[in-house]
């Protein structure tokens, strides 16, 4: 209600009719758990006739065949526990006997009463029998497996149209405020995004062009990768790379990796500009086709083709060559869950010896639910992308070993759990059995964290702090999902750890886990957007707790308040071994020690944090820190509005801005990797700028990559930007336009969209380099930097210096120990002051920095482009042979900077 009704005022009128209907269904849905009558209401003119008849007190033949009348309906159920009530009193003073046994009437003799006074008794009678041995309501036995009623006796019925009613009116809320979230959107300011017209009007001209495109196979494609024959696929458009490969400011190296094939993913996730994009469409030579593709053009019908195109996404090739067995074992797994919703929600029905979801003690559950098992294992027959796509939710290697992690354990703990009820223990069962699902807990949390080292190459990601989200999605919907997604892991392992008397928990807690994986394929297969994937995916997380809300008949108020408490001890640091060691001792004591339990039932609650608190003490006693440090990462691919904190001037030619994160969050930037900052486009409808064409004249606002120099937990985004002023004698007339914005026009306290993280050149750590899929250790490290391309080598730097903090004495020897740089700029005002490099305390100053600055303005003036090529190669080379160590393998050299500096300086 309070996410809701904020919105309600000026959201409701911008509603379809469908979107209203979903609303409404919401509010009305909010009333499912309040008690209320389940017989059919008495007729209001019954009432009316009953209440005056109630008040003649019965002293007459007419008012007692009155109350006969409230009798019958009372014996009926058409009337409600208060008239009832006042009957029966009317009733027992109308028939009260009298001393000889007989009735007493009074002393009159009308004809007729004593029948109706007969009839009034057997009715007196009815009532009492009714209310005294009135069928008992459905109380569950929560001792025994299967939780069957205590008396087989009660209402069923009653009890079947409480959870057909409970369930469909919750789940129906539940998918109501699911659409509602993923249907929110951001009106963000003018000039505040991406000009989505301008790309629009770009793409539609290359359409055009791509008319008049030959079109190519893969195997085509193939033959075109080697050097002095580049070409590449992006998107589906081929472009000829081959001259432009050596001027490539990221290396021809890389160009190389991905020559001959389709490199889409790959391209977007460096993060590219519009003015790179406009560069591909410039080369583009053929476009990329498949078979049914080229039937479309021959004359088939495109709706035909595209209802075929997507039976062939689903359905490929790589699920075991063509047969389809992952795809069998989902539609089986399909069914179980389906099955169980529907014995769940709409059904209500028992079956003796089962539990709601009719799961029990049988081999056939067993082999059911390790299908899942087999399910999960075969979708490792499929390519994923190693690392994470930032753009959208698709599965990538590192979830997809997580996943298996994770829903092995709930298996497991099944398996434990069916073991206990199949071999006749109760339900509380034993301690060893409880050790054994803790077990299967931690071995979760280690494999995990092996995984992670394996599989993760960005340190500064988690699976939930870090997930894409649609464009526009307004900032307090990203909290509450991201809110949501943390509660949702803390909330599957208490289900699956709770000693409950069904099985349905274990196996259901297994369904988000699936159902994310279907989602993520569909988004991969352009069938669901980004936004229904989060929606979909954030019921499936609701729609299992409130399986066991409605199994329980209960709201869980005391689960919800160790949920919140679980979810701040681990926001604030606390290891997640601790976190559960400290949940499990209790636990223990309880199911392995009752009496003592029992006798000590005020103490053993305060295990849990006195654990907590012995695990952080003794952690800051070995590691000299008692909770761990996270960063969690604000920044993703869609533009984010940051507010400008802070702006300072460092030289003549270097502006410092610093910008605020929200409350919670770090930069949690992988040192190297850099951001786009979008700025109003300075150029909008100059053809021409600094006397050149401008290829940038159509859009409104354009995108600049700048490298922080932040650390990757500071609070602050630090950005170091050259300025390049307007310079007529130099050929530069007009002026930058991104870096003149951000130092002359944007002012503190305003507002600028920057996305990111781009770049697969980092470092991660512990003297480790990541290049692409190669891994670098090393013990020194060098960088050539030119101009603003400085900032890379400061930021690693920093980052090097920051984990020798973190660091004992004995793990800082596998660290990186010296560093050295070259910096080279025009004018020598413009080199970093020596503080930027300087190191803050005694700890920085374990890693030894040698700078040295060189200025091209000490050269010799000459015209001729070649002289002051080699003029320049020249200063550069001595101070290389001056400043840097001779080479060796644990060594790494660093490159950044303009293009002319990397490609005519610096390579080879």
């Amino acid at each position: 209600i309070f996410i809701i009704l904020p919105h309600l005022p000026s959201r409701y009128r911008a509603m379809s009719t469908p979107q209203r209907v979903v609303f409404a269904l919401a509010f009305g849905c909010l009333g499912t758990f309040i008690p209320c009558e389940t017989k059919a209401p008495p007729n209001s003119a019954w009432l009316v006739a009953d209440d005056q008849a109630l008040a003649c007190g019965g002293d007459d033949p007419e008012c007692s065949a009155s109350l006969l009348q409230v009798s019958a309906r009372t014996q009926t159920g058409e009337v409600g526990g208060r008239h009832r009530q006042r009957a029966l009193a009317h009733y027992e003073k109308l028939v009260a006997p009298s001393d000889n046994g007989e009735i007493d009437d009074g002393g009159e003799d009308a004809a007729g009463l004593d029948a109706i006074v007969a009839l009034a008794t057997e009715a007196a009678v009815s009532v009492h029998h009714r209310i005294e041995e009135a069928l008992p309501t459905c109380v569950v036995d929560w001792e025994k497996w299967g939780t069957p009623f205590v008396d087989p006796a009660c209402d069923q019925e009653s009890y079947r149209h409480y959870m057909q009613l409970g369930g469909l009116l919750g789940t129906a809320a539940l998918i109501a405020f699911c659409t509602f979230i993923g249907t929110r959107e951001q009106k963000v300011p003018a000039g505040g995004q991406l000009d989505d017209i301008a790309e629009d009007v770009a793409a539609a001209e290359f359409a055009d062009k791509a008319k008049d495109l030959k079109k190519i196979h893969d195997d085509e494609l193939a033959l075109h990768s080697r050097p002095g024959d580049l070409w590449m696929a992006i998107d589906g458009v081929v472009c000829d790379l081959t001259e432009f490969a050596t001027l490539h400011p990221g290396g021809e190296q890389i160009l190389l990796e991905h020559a001959g094939q389709e490199a889409g993913e790959a391209f977007h996730e460096v993060g590219h500009s519009h003015f790179a994009i406009s560069e591909v469409r410039s080369k583009a030579v053929a476009l990329l086709v498949k078979p049914d593709q080229e039937a479309v053009a021959a004359g088939g019908s495109s709706e035909t083709m595209a209802a075929k195109g997507l039976i062939e996404r689903l359905f490929t090739k790589e699920d075991f060559g063509g047969t389809h067995i992952h795809k069998v074992l989902g539609l089986g797994a399909l069914v179980l869950y389906t099955r169980s919703h529907t014995l769940l929600l709409f059904s209500g029905f028992r079956k003796e010896g089962l539990d709601q979801a009719w799961l029990g003690p049988d081999w056939f559950t067993l082999i059911s639910v390790w299908a899942l098992a087999i399910l999960q294992f075969s979708s490792f027959k499929f390519n994923v992308p190693r690392n994470r796509i930032l753009g959208q939710p698709m599965i990538w290697q590192e979830w997809r070993m997580h996943n298996l992690i994770f829903v092995m354990r709930h298996i497991l703990i099944f398996t434990v759990r069916w073991y206990q009820w199949y071999s006749g223990m109760d339900v509380a069962g034993s301690g060893l059995c409880l050790l054994l699902m803790y077990g299967c807990l931690f071995a979760q949390l280690y494999t995990v964290d092996l995984a992670t080292d394996y599989l993760r190459e960005d340190k500064h990601e988690s699976l939930t702090a870090t997930w894409p989200f649609w464009k526009g999605c307004p900032p307090w919907t990203e909290k509450f999902i991201k809110f949501y997604y943390t509660i949702a892991q803390l909330q599957a392992t208490t289900l699956a750890l709770t000693q409950s008397p069904f099985l349905f928990m274990n196996v259901m807690v297994i369904f988000p886990f699936q159902w994310a994986s279907v989602m993520m394929t569909l988004v991969r297969k352009g069938v669901i957007t980004t936004a229904a994937y989060h929606a979909s995916y954030l019921w499936s997380l609701m729609q299992v707790v409130f399986l066991t809300l409605l199994a329980r008949q209960t709201l869980f108020i005391d689960a919800w308040v160790i949920w919140i408490v679980l979810y701040l001890v681990r926001r604030m640091g606390l290891s997640k071994y601790a976190l559960w060691v400290g949940m499990m001792i209790p636990e223990y004591i309880k199911t392995a020690y009752p009496q003592v339990a029992e006798d000590n039932k005020n103490i053993v609650p305060w295990a849990v944090p006195a654990v907590w608190l012995s695990w952080a003490l003794l952690s800051w006693l070995i590691r000299g820190q008692s909770v761990e440090k996270r960063a969690r990462r604000y920044l993703e691919n869609r533009p984010k509005n940051l507010e400008l904190m802070h702006k300072e001037k460092v030289n003549d030619s270097l502006v410092w801005l610093r910008f605020a994160l929200p409350d919670g969050y770090t930069t949690g930037l992988t040192a190297g990797q850099h951001i786009r900052v979008h700025a109003p486009n300075a150029s909008q409808g100059h053809t021409t700028w600094n006397g050149r064409a401008n290829l940038e004249h159509v859009p409104s606002t354009l995108s600049r990559s700048y490298t922080p120099v932040s650390a990757p937990d500071a609070t602050t985004l630090d950005l170091l930007v050259k300025v390049y002023p307007a310079r007529p004698d130099l050929g530069f007339p007009d002026g930058g336009r991104g870096s003149t914005y951000l130092a002359d026009s944007l002012e503190v306290g305003a507002q600028i969209p920057i996305s990111g993280p781009h770049g697969y050149k980092v470092y991660n750590g512990e003297g480790i380099f990541l290049l692409g899929q190669s891994r670098k250790k090393a013990h020194r490290v060098c960088a050539l930097a030119g101009g603003s391309g400085i900032t890379p080598a400061l930021s690693i730097l920093r980052e090097m210096r920051a984990e020798l903090k973190a660091a004992s004495k004995a793990q800082r020897e596998n660290f990186v120990q010296e560093m050295f740089i070259v910096h080279m700029t025009q004018q020598a005002e413009e080199a970093l002051p020596k503080s930027w490099y300087e190191p803050t305390d005694e700890v920085d100053s374990a890693l030894a920095c040698r700078v040295k600055d060189i200025s091209t303005s000490t050269l010799p003036a000459t015209a001729k482009p070649e002289a002051r090529t080699a003029g320049r190669r020249a200063l550069l080379q001595s101070a290389i042979s001056d400043t840097f160590p001779a080479p060796a393998d644990d060594l790494v050299v660093l490159v950044c900077g303009p293009q002319a500096f990397v490609s005519e300086l610096s390579q080879p």
